[in-house]
C-alpha cells in the first residue's frame, strides 16, 4: 500500500515519465497503477455519495401520497424481479441436473505455452464463460479438467494460478466439476468433439449426450495446431464453429477468444441460428456481410 507521499510522488510525476511508461521498473509501474486505481474508486464513491444526496433531497422534497406510491410501485418491481429469479433458478438446476444435455469441458492441459499473465488471462476467461453460461441458464454443464495445467499429475509451474479456479466465489452457487485428470481419461473417445479453428469439419448443431472440448489457453496464437494435434492424439472427432461460412472474416484472426466461444455456442443453444449467435462477436472480429443480409431477407 503506498502512504500519502508515494502517492503524490507518482501522481505528481512530470508528464514526460508518465509518456515513456514502457521505461519504468515494475516498483514504478505497480505504484502508478495503484495510485490510478485508488483514484477512480475515489471518484467512484464520490459520485456515489452524490447521487444518494440528490436522491434525499428529491425524496424529501415529495408529499406522502406520491411517497406511498411509490413504495408500492417499488414492491411491485421487487416481486417480479424475485419471480424472474426464482425461475431462472430453476431453470439453471434443471439443466446442470439434465445428462443429456452436452458438456462443454475447459482443456486447461495447456498452460506448458503460456506465460503466468497468459495463464491468469485464462483463468479471467473461464470465469466470463462461466458467467455467460450462467446468464443462459447453462444450455451446455460446464466442466474444468486438467486444474493442474498438464494432463498428466505432474505439478505444472503454473498450477497454483490455475487453481484459484477452485476457490472462486462465483461458482459457489452452481457448482462446476473441476478435475485433476485430463477429460482424456473421464470420457469415451466417441462422444468426444474438440473445437478448433484447424479443421475443415464445421459444427452444424449441438447434440445432446456429446462432449465438446474447448481448448483453454492463451499463446496470441503463437503455436500453431495445438488442438489439432491435441484432437489427434486421442482420437477423437474435431469441428469448428461455421466462422467463415456466416461472417466476413477477412484476414483477421480465425481464433476466437475462450468466452468469445462460449458467448456463440450459448447463444446458438438459444436460437439454432449461427449467423445470429455471431453477432455477440465484437466488430473489429467480425462483420455481416451485406450480401449475407439481403440473401437472408430475400
Amino acid at each position: 500500500m503506498l502512504t500519502k507521499g508515494e502517492e503524490e510522488g507518482v501522481s505528481s510525476s512530470p508528464l514526460h515519465l508518465q509518456i515513456k511508461k514502457g521505461t519504468w521498473t515494475a516498483e514504478q509501474q505497480s505504484a502508478y497503477w495503484q495510485v490510478k486505481k485508488a483514484e477512480r474508486r475515489r471518484r467512484s464513491k464520490e459520485a456515489a455519495a452524490q447521487r444518494r444526496e440528490a436522491q434525499q433531497m428529491e425524496w424529501e422534497e415529495l408529499d406522502d401520497k406520491e411517497r406511498e406510491r411509490r413504495r408500492a410501485e417499488a414492491i411491485i418491481v421487487h416481486e417480479r424481479r424475485r419471480a424472474v429469479e426464482a425461475k431462472e433458478h430453476a431453470m439453471r438446476e434443471l439443466h446442470l441436473s439434465n445428462v443429456s444435455l452436452p458438456l462443454l469441458v475447459f482443456d486447461l492441459s495447456f498452460a506448458w505455452c503460456m506465460t503466468a499473465a497468459d495463464c491468469r488471462s485464462t483463468v479471467s476467461q473461464i470465469k466470463f464463460s462461466y458467467s455467460v453460461l450462467r446468464r443462459h441458464t447453462f444450455p451446455m454443464r460446464p466442466v474444468v479438467t486438467s486444474i493442474g495445467g498438464q494432463e498428466t499429475m505432474d505439478t505444472s509451474a503454473h498450477g497454483e494460478l490455475l487453481r484459484t479456479l477452485c476457490d472462486f466465489e462465483g461458482f459457489r452457487r452452481y457448482p462446476l466439476p473441476i478435475h485433476e485428470q485430463h477429460w482424456s481419461t473421464l470420457y469415451k473417445r466417441e462422444d468426444v468433439v474438440f473445437l478448433t479453428a484447424d479443421t475443415e469439419t464445421v459444427l452444424e448443431r449441438l447434440e445432446p449426450n456429446t462432449v465438446y472440448v474447448v481448448g483453454a489457453f492463451v499463446d496470441h496464437n503463437a503455436r500453431k495446431f495445438l488442438t489439432r494435434d491435441a484432437a489427434r492424439r486421442h482420437g477423437v472427432r474435431m469441428a469448428r464453429l461455421p466462422l467463415e461460412e456466416s461472417i466476413e472474416v477477412g484476414n483477421r484472426c480465425k481464433v476466437l477468444t475462450v468466452n468469445h466461444v462460449v458467448e456463440v455456442l450459448c447463444r446458438y443453444a438459444d436460437c439454432g441460428d449461427w449467423r445470429r449467435a455471431f453477432d455477440v462477436l465484437p466488430t473489429r472480429r467480425a462483420k455481416l456481410t451485406q450480401q449475407k443480409r439481403s440473401h437472408s431477407s430475400a
